[in-house]
């Protein structure tokens, strides 16, 4: 944002620190100007956003929590610095405003704040839009931020809201529509750009543009190697295209470059492991889960460490292997989020983790409270459109298909395959979704769901040509309904 600015971070992105007496112009020069009088509070913004959008922490600020802390302590009156630190309290598994007492307390604190503050009209256009995405009503906090960066293209925290609000909400073409929108006002060396860079090519990726994500991707990487976002895009165009051995090397041939991402490092190593399982390679896989995957879901107990874990070790059973008790390692994490019911992608996943107990009673349970919080009629919020539509015949399909009824997970399943894009989710952590369908329709006793699987298999054969385990489900189809 300044001409004099230095790396503050020792293996990747450039903070935009500049000397503390330039810090608040540096901003303005931006355009960007922060409503506070604190270049200490500005420089500790910088440092926060820089690292939530970039999954990482850096250790000579402290890392994200502890340099957030320092913003607000240095400024308790900066309303952006309560924007930011509230913003890491919104976009995941949380409830919505009116069943989440530590939210409601946060967000008055910073309304209050808000009523005696002179802040800019980009400033309270944030507080809008984090209200809104605090209320459950989350499409029109999008809006809000695509508002934002309509006049501020390079606001870093604007576009990651927006990015990762559509990434739960499951809107890739939207997704790839902004940052497609904002790119064009950045220069290499505008600070965020491999950030920016990055979500593009993930986005491409998710809208099946595989070869622009590669270059895109490869183009990131070549300013930034250490930006982890690229080479977790990268590798679900490998994982997409089934160009397992070839991801494969690129994950590991990069992984000092991105193993110290304690936010994204997790789900790299389930990008490794998905390539093993996928090539039939299981006992890979779950060394995998043993040295990376599991430990660091049981100490970070972080839903999106949850949400890969139980995606690996259910696609593996689903394959019959025998993950013996590796249900357990996430037990403590799945209490965590158990009835939360602020997420439908990890709903969906923590039905999937209470499928290994003998005990039927805990997945009926969670399935009863997910119908119950979809028919809430007391408030109007985004998720539960999203679970009354689709959750809750998603997850009835899951209960069904445990239960040995094929049929009835067929009948339930099939008619939303198209809808389950919904829940939020990469198409390659719903995926799961789809081979649990194809499972059902193999193992359902109606020929009709029996012809249902040849033709979703055919399907996936077409759009995925070098496909192990597509060729591993088809020769148990042609053995199986042989004659």
């Amino acid at each position: 944002m300044h001409d004099n600015v230095h790396t503050i971070r020792p293996y990747t992105h450039t903070l935009n620190i500049a000397k503390d007496q330039d810090k608040i112009y540096a901003w303005i020069d931006a355009g960007l100007p922060l409503s506070t009088t604190s270049n200490e509070a500005c420089k500790l913004y910088d440092a926060s956003v820089t690292q939530a959008s970039g999954m990482y922490d850096e250790p000579s600020v402290g890392g994200l929590e502890e340099c957030t802390k320092k913003m607000i302590g240095a400024d308790p009156k900066f309303v952006m610095g309560h924007v930011f630190a509230n913003s890491l309290c919104l976009g995941g598994p949380e409830k919505p405003l009116h069943l989440n007492t530590d939210l409601k307390t946060k967000m008055d604190a910073l309304n209050a704040l808000v009523q005696e503050s002179q802040i800019t009209d980009r400033e309270r256009k944030h507080v809008n839009a984090l209200n809104m995405c605090a209320q459950g009503k989350r499409y029109a906090a999008v809006k809000l931020w695509e508002d934002i960066l309509v006049d501020y293209p390079t606001d870093l925290l604007a576009s990651r809201q927006a990015f990762l609000s559509l990434l739960n909400l499951g809107m890739p073409k939207e997704n790839k529509d902004i940052t497609t929108r904002v790119l064009p006002s950045y220069k290499k060396d505008t600070p965020g750009y491999s950030i920016i860079l990055s979500w593009q090519a993930f986005c491409l990726e998710e809208n099946n543009f595989y070869d622009l994500a590669e270059k895109t991707a490869k183009q990131c990487l070549e300013m930034e190697r250490r930006e982890t976002y690229a080479t977790h895009a990268l590798s679900h165009v490998y994982l997409m295209q089934g160009q397992h051995e070839k991801g494969i090397e690129f994950i590991l041939s990069t992984e000092d470059d991105w193993s110290r991402a304690c936010y994204m490092a997790c789900h790299n190593y389930w990008h490794l492991s998905l390539a093993y399982a996928e090539k039939g390679d299981f006992t890979e896989a779950l060394g995998i889960f043993d040295t990376q995957i599991g430990p660091r879901t049981k100490k970070s107990k972080s839903d999106f460490n949850l949400t890969d874990a139980t995606g690996l070790l259910y696609r593996l059973k689903l394959e019959g292997v025998d993950v013996g008790n590796r249900w357990s390692v996430l037990d403590e994490t799945c209490d965590v989020y158990m009835y939360g019911h602020g997420q439908m992608f990890t709903e969906a996943n923590l039905l999937l983790s209470c499928c290994h107990n003998q005990d039927k009673s805990k997945r009926y349970t969670l399935l009863e409270s997910l119908k119950q919080y979809g028919k809430n009629d007391s408030e109007d919020w985004d998720s539960k459109k999203i679970v009354s539509e689709v959750g809750v015949p998603l997850c009835e399909g899951i209960v069904a298909f445990e239960d040995g009824d094929y049929s009835k997970a067929v009948e339930l399943l099939y008619p939303i395959r198209y809808e389950i894009i919904k829940i939020g989710g990469s198409d390659a952590q719903r995926d799961v979704c789809y081979q649990l369908l194809i499972h059902s329709t193999l193992r359902s006793p109606k020929q009709e769901h029996n012809r249902l699987g040849r033709m979703l298999l055919s399907e996936r054969r077409v759009a995925k040509e070098s496909d192990s385990w597509t060729d591993r489900l088809m020769a148990q189809f042609v053995t199986s309904h042989s004659t």
